[in-house]
């Protein structure tokens, strides 16, 4: 999986470049980026799928207004659930598992969010990466946001790809991307998002804009490909 491993030094100067990028330019503003309530990171985790970050900050916060925890949401119902929702797209699959999520919350654990990964992931709708989502946000644990933006930035940047289909499944990545993750959970926070912005703004997945990349010297991909 990893044909030339990163050292010590590199993994520090990747995490201390993405930290300093997300200072400057990181969308740090957004609410569910800073927040200590688990339900919230759930409920953005489930609205922001197949959707956009914008459309998303338009509803999250009158949701959380409305339902500030599972048994709001109980007591509402999935037709007043799925009204506030529709501005989003797929309003009936959306609200459906917004109301499930909310009756195994209430009926498990009493309407908290687990700080448990594993417990998390018996929960509907959700997987590893929200999962760690809860966990680092929520938890002040110290855990990697796997997506494809972050594949993306390991196959790159680090020449890391998983043999697996779906490298979002794969536990050896998951481990991998674990131990670039700071100790320090504020720093986790940043590197975490830091990666996330940085895919998404600079190391697009077509037509990356590497003359403003901040950890091109670091790149494989940029040495191999523009870097002669």
């Amino acid at each position: 999986m990893i044909p030339s491993p990163p050292d010590k030094a590199e993994i520090e100067e990747l995490r201390r470049r993405i930290i300093e990028w997300y200072e400057a330019h990181g969308d740090k503003h957004l609410p569910w980026r800073n927040t200590k309530s688990g339900w919230a990171v759930l409920t953005a985790s489930l609205l922001l799928r197949k959707t956009t970050t914008a459309q998303v900050a338009k509803v999250y916060e009158e949701f959380l207004r409305k339902f500030p925890d599972p048994q709001a949401v109980l007591s509402a119902g999935e037709a007043e659930v799925r009204e506030l929702v529709k501005p989003l797209g797929i309003e009936h699959q959306r609200s459906r598992c917004l109301v499930k999520l909310a009756e195994e919350l209430v009926q498990r654990f009493g309407g908290r969010v687990p700080c448990d990964k594993e417990k998390l992931k018996e929960l509907p709708g959700v997987g590893d990466y929200t999962a760690s989502e809860v966990l680092l946000t929520a938890c002040d644990r110290s855990e990697p946001l796997l997506d494809r933006n972050m594949i993306r930035i390991l196959e790159r940047v680090l020449g890391v790809r998983s043999e697996k289909k779906r490298p979002h499944t794969d536990q050896k990545l998951w481990l991998f991307a674990r131990s670039l993750v700071p100790e320090d959970h504020e720093e986790a926070k940043k590197f975490n998002f830091g990666v996330l912005d940085f895919a998404r703004k600079v190391c697009t997945a077509r037509d990356p804009r590497c003359d403003s990349c901040p950890v091109k010297e670091l790149c494989r991909w940029f040495l191999r490909h523009k870097g002669r």
